[in-house]
């Protein structure tokens, strides 16, 4: 079997900017763009501890990677699976078995109210997707906890946009069984996706985005549950524009801010991500600082977007220092865990 070498660096480069903007990002967690500079005395550039008042993230180190990347890591061991269906029930037997072999999920606030109430549930042997989909409240199920993990699907399905859609569906109905939490899986799933082509452009992997919004809504409003929430398509649209117009990566994440949001609801982080992506040109540097320094869910932000770069343009163009303090600091293994997906690949074509 021949491995695909330039595949290998492709995966790398996104992994590494995932752990890099989610490590970067985490220090200015719930805060605005212009807090942000006030107390790191300028942009977030380099790894800081987080503040005492963080209130998802308080006691994490420098360069320390948090849920973002630790889910994602999960779902990309959870892909290298050649023996099982990847449906709802092997997702949510993914999550479940993890859960009870880990307990940060239970002691950190890291993890979000949605995921701690289903791991429990997928833990008792609860039916998936009931579990993904229960709920009465509109802000259950729709925060962009599954967007924030899908990236190794759209890496495992390099140029085929329309597999990576109907595995994220099934990726996100365990925890986010709602249309607007799918719709915001499936965008990042489907850019990803894209990004690895050897013709993909930002603007491929941009339009792969919406073509995922729109076909995971409506798969979402189909097989989930349907909460009132703005239209995703309609958001990353928004948020593409605000990136063209911006005139560097910081004004874009005001811009952005001002018209989707840079909160936690997966209708807000998903679109602002596509954006800071668009307004980073493709280079995994200026995307992953843009997505710290927007504020707001800004390591989950900073992760999605560097994960599209990164799949862009390769492990080459990642900063080597971010890469190896945050592969050190966490004892990552992502050059061995590429390879590995590489092969993977090669296997099933």
């Amino acid at each position: 079997m021949t491995l695909n070498l330039a595949m290998v660096k492709k995966i790398e480069g996104s992994l590494a900017s995932i752990a890099i903007g989610d490590a970067l990002g985490f220090p200015g967690h719930d805060l605005t763009q212009e807090e942000i500079a006030k107390r790191f005395n300028g942009p977030l550039t380099t790894f800081h501890d987080a503040f005492p008042d963080n209130p998802y993230h308080e006691g994490v180190t420098a360069g320390s990677i948090t849920d973002d990347t630790i889910m994602t890591l999960l779902f990309a061991e959870a892909m290298l699976d050649e023996t099982k269906p990847k449906d709802a029930y092997f997702f949510g037997r993914v999550l479940a078995e993890w859960a009870k072999k880990n307990n940060i999920w239970k002691i950190s606030p890291m993890f979000g109210p949605t995921t701690k109430a289903s791991l429990q549930l997928l833990i008792d042997g609860a039916d998936p997707i009931k579990v993904g989909t229960a709920g009465t409240k509109m802000v259950h199920g729709s925060s962009n906890g599954a967007a924030m993990r899908v990236a190794p699907i759209g890496l495992m399905c390099p140029g085929d946009v329309s597999k990576a859609i109907e595995l994220a569906v099934a990726a996100s109905q365990p925890t986010h069984g709602t249309q607007t939490a799918i719709a915001g899986a499936c965008a990042i799933a489907a850019g990803v996706a894209e990004a690895p082509n050897e013709n993909a452009t930002v603007f491929s992997v941009a339009s792969a985005c919406l073509r995922g919004a729109q076909e995971g809504e409506k798969i979402g409003e189909k097989v989930g549950r349907v909460v009132p929430a703005p239209n995703t398509r309609v958001r990353i649209e928004m948020a593409i524009e605000a990136a063209i117009k911006a005139k560097d990566i910081f004004e874009a994440g005001r811009l952005i801010t001002d018209c989707v949001g840079n909160g936690l609801p997966s209708c807000e982080a998903a679109p602002a991500a596509v954006g800071i992506f668009v307004a980073g040109g493709g280079c995994p540097e200026n995307t992953v600082i843009g997505g710290a320094n927007i504020g707001g869910d800004s390591d989950t932000i900073a992760n999605m977007a560097g994960a599209m770069a990164g799949a862009l343009t390769g492990i080459d163009t990642v900063p080597l220092d971010l890469y190896r303090s945050v592969s050190e600091k966490n004892n990552l293994k992502l050059h061995d865990l590429a390879v590995r997906m590489a092969q993977s690949q090669s296997k099933r074509k």
